[in-house]
């Protein structure tokens, strides 16, 4: 025990500064973090990247790995299809409203409902 006590201020000295890790992001690009809480108590973190040039992506933490998004044709509200073919998921939401699908864009099959983001 004494000896763990002593380690831990030389383990956070190591580490950077929380400064150091937050990249400078270039004008017009608004950076936006949700938490989906969806059916059966599953969360999902989505980081929305914004541009004022019509750039919109969503990464999401979905089953263990990171979902690069980008933002495609909705006939309501805002929908984002996995820039993977490999792994084809995609979010819709409307407001703070969402559902997460898995499936090609013409058959996909809705894996979490009600989900509503904090």
């Amino acid at each position: 025990m004494f000896r763990l006590v002593l380690a831990a201020p030389l383990l956070l000295a190591a580490l950077p500064a929380a400064a150091d890790t937050v990249p400078t992001l270039p004008d017009g690009i608004s950076v936006t973090q949700t938490r989906f809480t969806c059916d059966r108590d599953r969360v999902v973190p989505v980081t929305f990247i914004n541009g004022d040039d019509g750039l919109s992506v969503a990464v999401a933490q979905i089953d263990g790995q990171q979902i690069v998004m980008s933002q495609v044709v909705s006939g309501s509200g805002v929908r984002y299809r996995s820039l993977d073919a490999a792994r084809p998921y995609e979010l819709h939401s409307k407001g703070n409203m969402a559902l997460f699908s898995y499936g090609s864009d013409t058959a996909s099959e809705t894996i979490l409902r009600n989900c509503v983001g904090t």
